[in-house]
Order: structure tokens, then C-alpha cells, then sequence
């Protein structure tokens, strides 16, 4: 995508101004950062901008409009090297503006993305826009567009991701006047992909000595381990990349969540027929999501026929078989009280009691013949 090629020369241009590091995990306070690497199809990745700071001494808002960008280059969904851009504005960014400066604070720059093996490349940077052309209204529509591409069932929205792009290339073109302010370009293979924080500050290291930063309480501050303060002085942001295995977000991932509900709804009715219906609708959402590893292809389809096998149970519907009239009849009243309250359970919660992620991604991939056993 042309955006990834055009923030790069950018990069490639202005990174000599920048102090640049990954910070190191001791030197983190406030929040556990594991070192370990990320797996392939066991680990998901999200990146955060943890705190962004910006001096008045630029006449932002003004003469300049600020916007905060990221890029990622990942293997998505069968397709090597997809890009998935994002771009803010000062109001999607919620930035706090002082009498000295602009904040913001720990805000999402990307969904929830799977890390499926290969390279993952990172982009990400603070643009500085002029402030008195047509520039200003231009930012907010690509900002407005972009947060659909923020969107957990992310593979539904990967349209808008090329012209997105060259929406962020026409903001760094020549006439349009923008430029990257401070940056940030990373690309890791597994044994290097990991949660950290990645400083970008806009002065030089004889300005700032590298070895004196700190992460306290998701902000950047200078100095040493009985006396540090917070950084000042210099516009600079701070990145957190965020390695987990467990999603918090499973029930905006309508195509698995919403037929998970019907289920439980048919259940609650006493129709087996279209909870199972609803049942194998939402296995097979799950085994082709590329928003999910490989470990959840297998654990969510394991915890949803497990779901409801217990909910047959608790309903005293037979597991095999279909009703006859009369039984259908005899359950078909039913207001889901049965279920004790499953039906207020997220998948989220199913989770909990299935397979661990590494043991699952370990069996390798689900089929749906296998996924479809005994239902």
C-alpha cells in the first residue's frame, strides 16, 4: 500500500531528531510487562498509544494540526503483508489541552489482531498537518472512516483499508504540506515480537539520555530509580505493544456471538432443532474467523458444543435425537430460567473452563467435520 511506502521516507528523513528506544521491562513501573516472545496462532497483539505529549511552544491547533497514525503489516486471513492503517484526530484522540501542552492518554491504535507466524511490521507516528487550508476537515473524515476499521470483526471492514491508505498518503504529499513529527517503524519475527513500550522523543540523545527513561503508570518520565519525574520539555509519545491470549471483546464478534445467542434463546424455547441449527451456524463462523489464532479456532467450537451439551441437561432435552411433537410441545414454553442464567453468559466466560490456548495450538487445526462431532 503506497501510505506505508510514503510514512517510511518520512521516517527514513526526520529519524535523526529522534530519541528512539524500546524501554526496557525493569524499567517499567505501574504494569507487569512480560518478556516472553509470541507464538504463532497462540497470540494476539493490540498497540496502545500509552501517552502522547505535546508542547505549545509549536502553535498546535493553530498553525499545526497534530495527528497520530499507525500501520500493520501483518499475515491476515490467507493474505501475506496486509496492511491495516489508522489515523486520529485531536478529537478522536480525546486530547487534553492544557495551558503549556496537549495530552492524551492510553488510546487503542488497533483492534485485537491474531499474530499468525511470519513478520509483523509497525508503523506508527504523530503527523503535523498545516492548520489553515483544507486540511483540517479532510483529517476529521479519514479519522471518522478509520474508526470503522477499529472494528473487532475487523475481516468484515478490510475494504476501507485501501482507501484509507491512500488517504494518509495524500496528507504527506508534497502540496498537501504534512510531515511526520515523531515516529516509529518496527518489524519483529516471532522471536522478537513481545510486549514492550517504544519511546519516540523529539530530541536528540545528547538532549535526553536514553538510559534515564522510565514507564511509570503508562507515562514516560527521566531520571533514576529514587528520584525520576515526568518527562517535560519535549513533544514525545509513548507506544505500549500488548501480547495476550484471552480476547475481551468475543461479543462484538457478531458472527459467532449472534448466532451463539440465538441458540441459547432456542434452548430457552424448547426448539433443539434451531438450537442445533443455530449451534453448527456458529461453529463454522468460529473454524473461518481470521480474526481468531489457530488455538481459538479449536477452543471456541469446543466450548460452545460444551455449553450446550450442559444447557440440554438443564433443560432435560434429550442430547441425541430429535423431539417428537409432544416433547417439543412440553418444552417449547420455556423462559430459559432452566439454563441458570446462561443466557447472560458471554463467550468470553465459555472460554475459561475449555483447552489452554498453547495445548490447543499444539493439536494443530480443527476440520469441521471434527468440529461438527456429536451434534
Amino acid at each position: 500500500m503506497a501510505s506505508w511506502a510514503a510514512i517510511k521516507d518520512c521516517f527514513d528523513k526526520d529519524r535523526q531528531h529522534f530519541v528512539y528506544l524500546r524501554v526496557d521491562p525493569a524499567r517499567v513501573v505501574g504494569r507487569a510487562v512480560d518478556p516472553a516472545p509470541a507464538k504463532a496462532g497462540v497470540h494476539y497483539f493490540r498497540l496502545w498509544l500509552a501517552d502522547m505529549h505535546l508542547s505549545k511552544e509549536i502553535a498546535w491547533m493553530k498553525e499545526l494540526i497534530p495527528a497520530v497514525h499507525s500501520v500493520i503489516q501483518l499475515d491476515f486471513g490467507g493474505r501475506p503483508g496486509l496492511e491495516i492503517a489508522r489515523i486520529a484526530d485531536t478529537s478522536a484522540l480525546k486530547a487534553e489541552e492544557g495551558a503549556t501542552n496537549i495530552i492524551s492518554r492510553n488510546r487503542l491504535l488497533t483492534p485485537t489482531l491474531p499474530f499468525q507466524g511470519g513478520t509483523l511490521a509497525i508503523q506508527a507516528g504523530l503527523l503535523s498537518l498545516p492548520g489553515k487550508n483544507y486540511l483540517g476537515g479532510f483529517l476529521k473524515t479519514l479519522s471518522s472512516f478509520s474508526m470503522l476499521l477499529a472494528a473487532p470483526q475487523v475481516s468484515s471492514v478490510l475494504a476501507l483499508a485501501a482507501p484509507l491508505g491512500e488517504g494518509i498518503q495524500e496528507l504527506l504529499s508534497g502540496d498537501a504540506g504534512g510531515r511526520l513529527h515523531l515516529g516509529v517503524l518496527e518489524s519483529c519475527a516471532a522471536d522478537d515480537l513481545r510486549s514492550t513500550y517504544i519511546a519516540a522523543i523529539r530530541a536528540t540523545a545528547g538532549q535526553i539520555r536514553p538510559d534515564s527513561l522510565w514507564v511509570v503508570d503508562d507515562r514516560l518520565y527521566t531520571g533514576n530509580a529514587s528520584d525520576r519525574a515526568p518527562l517535560t520539555g519535549f513533544d514525545h509519545m509513548l507506544l505500549r505493544l500488548e501480547l495476550f491470549t484471552e480476547r475481551d471483546d468475543w461479543d462484538q464478534l457478531k458472527s459467532i456471538a449472534e448466532p451463539y445467542a440465538a441458540m441459547l434463546d432456542a434452548l430457552g424455547e424448547g426448539d433443539r432443532g434451531r438450537a442445533e441449527s443455530s449451534l453448527r451456524q456458529a461453529i463454522a463462523a468460529a473454524l473461518k474467523a481470521p480474526e481468531l489464532t489457530q488455538a481459538d479456532r479449536r477452543r471456541v467450537p469446543e466450548a460452545l458444543k460444551k455449553r450446550y451439551v450442559e444447557s440440554l441437561g438443564a433443560l432435560r432435552l434429550p442430547a441425541l435425537g430429535d423431539l417428537g411433537d409432544e416433547q417439543h410441545a412440553a418444552f417449547s414454553g420455556a423462559d430459559g430460567a432452566a439454563l441458570g442464567g446462561a443466557s447472560d453468559v458471554g463467550l468470553g466466560a465459555l472460554l475459561r473452563d475449555v483447552t489452554p490456548a498453547e495445548e490447543a495450538a499444539r493439536q494443530g487445526e480443527l476440520s469441521l467435520k471434527e468440529a461438527l462431532a456429536g451434534i
